[in-house]
């Protein structure tokens, strides 16, 4: 077989995958892990139903990755706005005006990493990743709170809170925002923001 072949077969492949990845995520997200079975991700993905299993041994697998991809994407849209130039509070207005920005294609990534984070029925191992990356991004969270209180900028209260607050009060606009799409604008950064600013 030749090299071009190997390559066209491969693409197939991945894009086979990643169907059946998109198809999880939403099912995973519409249903819950525990409402979820394999036939429904095939369903959605309208694939055959042997063919999932040359990717994915079961849904467990298939929930792993998609967890995976939820806390990783996460951290590292984290990682790379902490580490830019810029002051402390450009940086966290950047990561919030980006995170707004893509809450819509990202919603099913949300709903996984909520259920993760609250179900017991989740595997283990996506339980385990979500501890792993969510300590990551808090620490970072914590590290740029702690440099904007040494600039001046933001209030001065514990880091790690700060950074819980912020964090918090993120999930819970995402989460309105998926369940009030109208409210698309709601509420504006400066709003979430505000309360982290030293105004003295």
């Amino acid at each position: 077989m030749s090299p071009r072949i190997d390559e066209q077969n491969q693409q197939i492949r991945d894009a086979r995958k990643q169907q059946l990845l998109e198809a999880g995520a939403k099912v995973f997200g519409e249903r819950g892990y525990a409402g979820t079975k394999v036939s429904d991700i095939v369903g959605e993905a309208k694939l055959s139903h042997g063919l999932i299993y040359h990717y994915f041994a079961s849904k467990e697998d298939i929930y792993i990755e998609l967890a995976k991809t939820a806390f990783t994407t996460s951290y590292e849209a984290i990682r790379q706005v902490v580490e830019i130039g810029g002051s402390p509070y450009e940086r966290l207005k950047a990561l919030t005006e980006g995170i707004f920005a893509h809450t819509g294609e990202s919603g099913y990534f949300f709903l996984i990493a909520l259920q993760t984070n609250t179900s017991k029925t989740v595997p283990e191992e996506a339980t385990a990743i979500s501890k792993e990356y969510s300590a990551k991004s808090l620490e970072l969270l914590e590290q740029l709170f702690h440099e904007g209180q040494e600039q001046g900028e933001f209030i001065q209260a514990s880091p790690f809170e700060q950074a819980l607050m912020y964090s918090s009060m993120l999930n819970g606009v995402v989460f309105t925002r998926l369940t009030y799409p109208e409210l698309e604008n709601f509420p504006q950064v400066d709003q979430i923001l505000r309360i982290f600013i030293n105004t003295r």
